[in-house]
């Protein structure tokens, strides 16, 4: 059973962990990255991409939220179908990334 993962944050740390969640994709399935910067989001797809990192084809959308915002965050999270959610992001953003993943069920 395949899991749609939600990155949110485009640091170096969510750079490392979305290297991580492409080479185990046929695990996870469908992965999706967040930031207030789509630039950003895009440029971590991209190496993802061009290390060939992906175990599987799959999907990797780049998408931008303001993470502070607990509302736009659940909605995030149901229109990607995540069932995990991985907050790399800033420390401010703990609270509103825990109320919208209970709010919506995510882990």
């Amino acid at each position: 059973m395949t899991r749609n993962v939600l990155i949110v944050g485009a640091g170096g740390v969510a750079q490392v962990v979305a290297h991580k969640c492409a080479q185990n994709n046929d695990l996870f399935g469908d992965l999706h990255i967040a930031s207030r910067t789509l630039s950003k989001c895009k440029m971590i797809i991209d190496s993802v991409n061009d290390k060939d990192a992906m175990k599987t084809p799959g999907v990797f959308e780049a998408h931008q939220v303001d993470a502070m915002d607990s509302g736009a965050v659940a909605e995030l999270i149901r229109s990607t179908d995540a069932t995990i959610v991985i907050n790399v992001g800033s420390a401010f953003l703990n609270m509103t990334v825990m109320t919208a993943c209970i709010e919506t069920g995510a882990a």
